[in-house]
């Protein structure tokens, strides 16, 4: 069963619609998950696919999606936009965080280096982690590569 198959039968499952505006949206999506994405940015890709799915339905599917954890809202910048990102139903756990760089604004997700420190948090505190965010900004190598020279 792909990727897409698997949302498409959690929208039939929570007991919404599978209209054809959300899976033209979620194919969208799918195929662009290796991006982070904002609803302005999802409509510009949507719109060339269908020009009659208007910026209100974009957001009232994203915020289906995200409830429905498709995506989730990631705090990637500080420029008042909200950003998704795809959830991957074949990970483990769905924790991954952000390095941005500021200098280019190019995002590199990290995952998993984390899993040690919540291992201690949980050991030390008894505190189970059920959720978090981090974002690191910076310089990318690119970048400090391109200032040396």
């Amino acid at each position: 069963m792909t990727q897409l198959s698997k949302y498409e039968a959690m929208i039939v499952k929570s007991g919404s619609k599978l209209t054809k505006q959300r899976k033209q949206i979620l194919k969208v999506i799918v195929d662009h998950s290796d991006e982070h994405f904002s609803a302005e940015t999802l409509y510009d890709l949507v719109r060339h696919i269908d020009s009659s799915i208007g910026i209100a339905t974009v957001y009232r599917t994203l915020e289906l999606f995200e409830k429905l954890k498709i995506i989730r809202n990631v705090k990637i910048k500080n420029d008042g936009v909200n950003y998704y990102d795809v959830i991957d139903l074949d990970e483990q756990n769905h924790f991954h965080h952000h390095l941005i760089c500021t200098t280019c604004n190019r995002i590199i997700e990290i995952a998993d280096e984390l899993e040690s420190y919540e291992a201690f948090i949980k050991e030390k505190y008894g505190f189970n982690v059920t959720d978090h965010d981090l974002t690191l900004y910076g310089t990318c190598a690119s970048c400090q590569e391109s200032k040396e020279c």
